[in-house]
């Protein structure tokens, strides 16, 4: 595993590069390198401090422009991503002793986001992992061959659930993304669920469970599942998180199971706009335009992490987590006793809302002197994938401007 989180460890330049093929980072790191024995920030401060600065500064955030805002009639607007998240990285430009231990953090320390949904229901232009970060990545990896991924924080997955039957996120687990990620979050919205529009009582399928064990890597920690409905159906949402705390286990490849702390679970709600696309969702409304969300997220972790934090794991889930199969009737969860409303006019039509974003603008790319040596460019505000893979052509200008 590479794991590029320390604030002493960087990557030394790959031997006899072609120069103009070489990434900005490798560019930089490959000269030397002023101490800033001079500046409080390397003479006083000690590296773990420093790292949780820059671990504060660099962490990612939605981007307050008007212009990076989604719109609100969407299936997608909700809590923390009402906008295209952004990363500040103007503190890389500030000189070679800053960026050396900090080149990495913006990636490393982002939420990666990835959607297992029907092209409408995520954001425009989320299309997975760029190319361009896919070709870094594995670049990285080439200089480190005892390494099989690079390690990040948290991966975030948006699920239908079709596409969840399907197979797509242990698909996306197992990718060859090269990214091994310590806390893997699956969202549930309540768009998500079978037949939401008929207010079907929500279920859980199990099938699907085996395989993502099989793709998830050894290094997830956290397996958190995020249960969302209206707040009409939380005795729903209650009784499923019950069941999937007694019922399910992830085990990984390596053996160590990921269970549910019996007493453990994290409640939160939220108000949206009953409007998606051009049908206003007035059968489920609480009040004109507005729709109240319940969620419930349950957390699995190693069983010793659990009870080292004071709490336990059921023992009817433990007893099944000690076979050698999964049993996708037992794992399965459906509610036999609820009902829907029978509602024969569930919305009414509206004028078709378009998202704010069609596309993200291009910004343009300014050139900054390091600590008094050569230019660098660095894309102001820039979106992280950008950052990461910087062009031989950028690298031409750089060398143009000297």
């Amino acid at each position: 595993m590479v794991n590029l989180s320390h604030p002493s460890i960087h990557l030394n330049p790959l031997p006899n590069p072609i120069k103009m093929s070489q990434f900005l980072h490798e560019r930089i790191l490959s000269e030397f390198v002023n101490p800033q024995t001079d500046s409080p920030l390397f003479s006083l401060l000690p590296g773990e401090v420093r790292d949780k600065i820059f671990s504060y500064v660099l962490t990612d955030h939605p981007d307050p422009g008007a212009h990076m805002q989604y719109s609100k009639q969407t299936c997608y607007t909700r809590p923390l991503y009402e906008a295209h998240q952004s990363t500040d990285t103007r503190v890389l430009r500030t000189c070679r002793a800053v960026y050396r231990e900090t080149w990495f953090k913006p990636f490393l320390l982002r939420e990666h986001v990835r959607w297992a949904t029907a092209p409408d229901r995520a954001p425009p232009g989320k299309s997975g992992v760029p190319y361009e970060v896919r070709h870094m990545l594995s670049r990285l990896l080439t200089q480190q061959p005892e390494q099989d991924k690079v390690e990040i924080e948290r991966l975030r997955i948006f699920a239908q659930m079709y596409k969840l039957e399907e197979g797509l996120v242990a698909k996306i687990l197992a990718e060859p993304a090269l990214l091994a990620p310590r806390i893997v979050t699956l969202t549930i919205r309540h768009t998500d669920w079978w037949f939401w529009e008929d207010d079907e009582p929500l279920r859980f399928e199990g099938g699907w469970i085996e395989d993502v064990c099989k793709a998830m890597h050894w290094c997830t920690n956290q397996f958190c599942i995020e249960l969302e409905s209206l707040e009409r159906k939380k005795d729903q949402i209650d009784k499923i998180a019950d069941q999937m705390i007694k019922k399910w286990y992830f085990k990984r490849c390596d053996g160590v199971v990921l269970y549910a702390d019996a007493l453990g679970r994290k409640k939160s709600r939220w108000s949206g706009d009953s409007t998606w696309g051009d049908r206003r969702w007035v059968r489920d409304e609480t009040e004109p335009g507005r729709l109240d969300y319940y969620i419930v997220s349950v957390t699995f972790r190693p069983r010793i992490d659990i009870e080292r934090s004071g709490g336990t794991v059921d023992r009817e889930v433990f007893n099944a987590s000690q076979k050698d199969w999964f049993d996708e009737n037992e794992l399965k969860i459906h509610l036999g006793d609820e009902s829907r409303i029978e509602d024969p006019s569930p919305f009414e039509y509206v004028r078709d809302t378009r998202d704010a974003i069609q596309s993200f603008p291009t910004r343009k790319s300014v050139g900054i002197v390091n600590d008094g040596m050569t230019p660098s460019f660095l894309r102001e505000n820039d979106r992280v994938d950008s950052m990461l893979n910087i062009s031989s052509a950028c690298l031409r200008r750089r060398e143009e401007h000297g």
